[in-house]
């Protein structure tokens, strides 16, 4: 079932995602709109009471906090950053660990820095609060990987989202890929959210 959400600008009625476990959001790659939509999501439940992980292909550790700072103010109550081919960066902020991957193309270093990251966050949680993730992006992850083995990264990644009992937002760019490989990828998901070029937020459970 397809719901409009309104606008980016006021904040978009999620509560379709209340009980899903992994999402994939499609967003076109121009402009920082993306970006805007994964911090968004993430920051559906408050800081202070959210673990937040994010694996990026596009900024480096600083920029992310820098980008987090803008947009939400507040730090998590932990954060992780996994930055892909940024080369080594740590952040002043200790609410952030970083564990780095230095070549896109090594899915096991990903899926290892991720995991270790979910992990920690996983023992470290209490019961009130949230796990949330933002993959930024798969469409990035398919210049390094064919569709079938980003499929099998994707599918044990979101397998391990859920069972720490998180949420995960996996964004693409619809315009960057074929129907095909749109329709097989939206078989790893609970959920798709689309944000068009105009900041309209639609929701599909």
């Amino acid at each position: 079932m397809a719901e409009r959400a309104g606008q980016e600008d006021d904040m978009p009625d999620l509560s379709a995602l209340d009980d899903v476990s992994n999402v994939l959001l499609l967003v076109p790659s121009l402009g920082n709109q993306g970006r805007q939509a994964c911090l968004t999501l993430l920051s559906r439940t408050p800081p202070s009471e959210t673990n937040i992980l994010t694996v990026t292909y596009t900024d480096t550790a600083p920029d992310w906090v820098d980008l987090w700072s803008e947009h939400v103010g507040t730090p998590p109550v932990r954060g992780g950053i996994v930055p892909i081919g940024q080369g080594k960066s740590d952040v002043d902020d200790p609410s952030w660990a970083v564990k780095s991957v230095e070549n896109p193309s090594d899915l096991t270093g990903i899926g290892i820095q991720l995991s270790e990251l979910l992990s920690t966050m996983a023992k470290a949680a209490d019961d009130s609060e949230e796990i949330a993730v933002c993959f930024d992006s798969v469409t990035s992850l398919l210049q390094y990987a064919d569709l079938q083995r980003a499929f099998r990264f994707l599918h044990v990644v979101t397998g391990r989202v859920k069972t720490v009992g998180g949420v995960g937002y996996y964004r693409l760019d619809p315009d960057a890929h074929d129907r095909q490989t749109l329709a097989t990828l939206k078989g790893l998901f609970d959920a798709v959210v689309e944000v068009d070029e105009d900041g309209a937020w639609s929701v599909q459970t």
